[in-house]
């Protein structure tokens, strides 16, 4: 889980995107926060850090559906 490529989770390779976008599913990778805009900070080892634009994580599709509540649930409840 997390994000990135190798031991290192750091996407940083350009076989890492496809116009841009970098396909978890296909690197064998998953990132385990949620979907929507926002921004995300890179640190570099030395030198200055620096701030993405917006980028937008997508959700992936439903593998199940877990319903949860007491061992005896009514309808509606």
């Amino acid at each position: 889980t997390g994000l990135g490529s190798g031991v290192n989770n750091v996407l940083n390779q350009a076989g890492d995107f496809t116009s841009g976008v970098a396909n978890l599913t296909s690197l064998g990778l998953k990132f385990t926060g949620t979907s929507g805009a926002g921004t995300f900070t890179f640190t570099p080892t030395s030198g200055t850090a620096a701030t993405s634009s917006s980028i937008t994580v997508n959700p992936g599709a439903a593998t199940k559906l877990v319903v949860t509540g007491s061992a005896s649930q009514t309808a509606g409840g």
